[in-house]
């Protein structure tokens, strides 16, 4: 038996309870020398008995006293002057209470199961909240390694479309640099004029303002062509955008949140044309 199966077995509670025969307490005493977890674990149960029982202590009745002392002085030989020896001895119990004592024994077993019943219940409910606390810690350490994994696992499928897309030689880098109004914004985009796929990349624009959205065009014969609506939550990553067919630039315009037909000329962001 491990010292976790020992702790839990109820024996220290029945230690510190007094219930234990002579050779029982030696066993005890021996094995809480031998570990210090199962000494911790006998002292907090010693001080929980002694905190129980200060608790749920009951002072006797103030006349119990009075009823005490009115018995010796009714017995004593110096209450009435000196009497015969024969007088002055007096059985222990009277036959009534002998009577009535196994029931006092019975009633005083009954009062210590009550107790030691009621100290295990609480003991054990102490210990079942510990429990409890360390299986929530635990739970939340696992949701969290499991979010950390999720995101690693995205990071890693990005990189890894990343590098696919710079060793297809179907994929141009178009670099969307910020317009004379914003200079430090700038965007990467890689399309595929073959497959006609467009992805944004390595985002770098100004927080967006209530209401507004950043919205993707191609530029062809001077013509703008909705490539559509980047993330509005500003998620790190590669984003897939709406298939394009021919393009001669890339630009992006701050609009409405869903977009609009024509871009808002004053509005644009960053721009680069398509290397041929």
């Amino acid at each position: 038996m491990n010292s976790e199966e020992y702790i839990a077995s109820g024996i220290l509670e029945m230690y510190a309870l007094g219930a234990l025969n002579q050779h029982e307490r030696q066993e005890v005493e021996r094995m809480a020398a031998s570990s210090a977890e199962i000494q911790a674990a006998l002292q907090e149960a010693c001080e929980a008995i002694d905190n129980y029982a200060r608790l749920h202590a009951v002072p006797p009745r103030p006349e119990l006293k009075a009823s005490i002392m009115q018995h010796i002085a009714a017995v004593s030989p110096l209450a009435g002057g000196y009497a015969d020896e024969a007088d002055n001895v007096r059985p222990l119990y009277p036959a009534a209470e002998k009577k009535a004592l196994p029931y006092r024994w019975m009633f005083a077993a009954s009062v210590v199961l009550f107790l030691l019943s009621g100290f295990l219940s609480y003991h054990f409910y102490q210990k079942w909240q510990q429990a409890e606390g360390k299986l929530s810690t635990a739970l939340a350490s696992q949701q969290t390694l499991a979010q950390n994994y999720q995101t690693a696992s995205y990071q890693l499928n990005q990189q890894e479309q990343l590098l696919r897309m710079l060793r297809d030689e179907d994929y141009r880098p178009v670099k969307l640099k910020g317009v004379e109004a914003h200079p430090n914004a700038n965007v990467m985009v890689y399309w595929s004029p073959q497959q006609q796929k467009v992805y944004v990349d390595a985002v770098q624009l100004p927080a967006l303002p209530a209401g507004k959205q950043y919205q993707l065009w191609a530029l062809y014969d001077g013509k703008p062509i909705d490539a559509g609506m980047l993330q509005a939550n500003g998620q790190p990553g590669m984003q897939q955008m709406k298939q394009i067919e021919a393009a001669q630039a890339f630009a992006i315009t701050l609009e409405p949140v869903g977009g609009s037909i024509n871009p808002t000329l004053d509005q644009m962001f960053v721009m680069g044309e398509i290397k041929s």
